[in-house]
């Protein structure tokens, strides 16, 4: 009986195929969540840096339930939880010893239960790093400065407004001081500051077409 009784079933699918081609689909829509990593770099018992962020969406721009838990707790978030699309803040602090530290955060879709996991780095030195994107303006004059800085040498590349000019940069870290030449062509203007706290530098541009400018760049 139990024979007959597949052979029947197997029998029906077989010939509903044959005349629709019945199909059957995962029509669960997609979860997405990027970047698909963070990593913050800052100094031991310094400022926090700045938060970055993650964009939570459901494929079909329908609104999905989600919640965050992050395994360590030296991560934190501006939410535990809400729903697509959402621009979730995430940041780190910066109460532990000089080192590297890894965690993750766990976010989840309710309705499906399935989830998503964000590793995020953290890299505290024992001095404020300068790496990174720097800018600031103030009555007209701006400064935008992406820098890298190694064995105290620094190089990178920016803009510097008025006149617009790109620039490249060379010069000296030694915290809290930052010395640097930005040189567009035949000129050159120099930028000297200092560290007021972890991601904003006291500055004053002099050159050709500036003198004794004081603005504040932040890091970006």
């Amino acid at each position: 009986m139990i024979r007959h009784g597949l052979a029947a079933v197997l029998s029906g699918a077989l010939a509903t195929a044959a005349g629709g081609c019945r199909i059957f689909t995962d029509a669960t829509p997609g979860f997405l969540v990027s970047p698909g990593a963070l990593s913050f770099t800052a100094r031991a018992g310094g400022a926090h840096p700045p938060l970055q962020f993650l964009s939570i969406s459901q494929a079909d721009e329908q609104p999905a339930h989600w919640t965050l838990v992050a395994d360590v707790p030296w991560i934190g978030a501006l939410s535990s939880g809400d729903t697509t699309p959402y621009f979730l803040g995430v940041g780190v602090g910066t109460e532990l010893p000089v080192g590297t530290y890894s965690g993750t955060v766990a976010i989840t879709r309710v309705s499906w239960r399935d989830v998503r996991t964000v590793p995020v780095t953290l890299a505290l030195l024992a001095t404020t790093p300068l790496d990174g994107r720097w800018a600031g303006l103030r009555d007209g004059v701006s400064v935008t400065l992406t820098l890298a800085a190694s064995g105290g040498q620094v190089t990178g590349a920016g803009t510097l407004t008025p006149p617009r000019l790109s620039v490249t940069v060379v010069g000296a870290y030694a915290y809290p001081d930052v010395s640097l030449s930005l040189m567009a062509g035949g000129d050159t203007t120099t930028l000297s500051g200092v560290f007021v706290d972890d991601n904003a530098i006291a500055a004053t541009l002099n050159g050709p077409q500036l003198a004794n400018v004081a603005l504040t760049i932040y890091r970006q």
